[in-house]
């Protein structure tokens, strides 16, 4: 590979530590706010620049398409904490991200996660608690007893996930608590974001 200049350097940099920050590339308009560029064609230039030598791979039309070479990603280093939902958006859009724990996802044996903090005491019973951070391996199907994120409209819930017949059923881990029930027949908006594959507690 040919030698770079330093900004091709800089610009490589950034890509390699925003990959490994949120599991995905950055946008042209990041890489422009990032580095202050006015222009998006002085970012396009040296992302050219990057490919041409051999370092990234561009797919255009695509609003992430910028592909670093195995050899060059950096291991992902933090666990994103995701919040509310923007409609539309993917569930690690960073306007869906709050903070991030800075904690190896490999730790809890899955490369794509996330994280939401726990409010209130739904899920007691279940030894988690308001503040908790769990720690959600993502996926869109769920088996009867896994404890669930689900995206009910554009609020995240965490609760235990079965599914019998026409109807999901989501409960707490507190009898305090009635079930969500949803009918297939529902418009009301309901999807699984993943599984739960840890949690995290902070000190007081």
């Amino acid at each position: 590979m040919e030698n770079l200049s330093s900004k091709q350097s800089q610009v490589l940099r950034f890509l390699m530590d925003f990959n490994a920050d949120y599991g995905f590339p950055p946008t042209i308009r990041e890489l422009c706010d990032h580095f202050g560029f006015k222009s998006l064609n002085t970012a396009h230039f040296h992302l050219r620049s990057l490919e041409k030598k051999g370092y990234i791979q561009i797919h255009p039309g695509k609003g992430r398409g910028i592909t670093l070479p195995e050899a060059r990603r950096l291991p992902e280093r933090k666990i994103p904490v995701v919040g509310r939902i923007a409609a539309g958006l993917p569930i690690l859009a960073l306007e869906n991200i709050e903070d991030f724990l800075g904690i190896d996802k490999g730790f809890f044996c899955t490369e794509k996660s996330f994280a939401v903090q726990v409010k209130g005491d739904s899920m007691v019973d279940a030894h988690i608690q308001d503040g908790d951070y769990v720690i959600i391996k993502i996926q869109d199907q769920a088996q009867n007893g896994d404890i669930v994120a689900a995206l009910i409209d554009d609020e995240v819930t965490l609760k235990y996930f079965y599914r019998r017949k026409r109807q999901i059923r989501l409960e707490s881990a507190n009898p305090k608590y009635p079930p969500l029930i949803f009918k297939k027949e529902e418009a009301r908006s309901f999807r699984i974001l993943g599984i739960m594959a840890g949690l995290v507690r902070k000190r007081q």
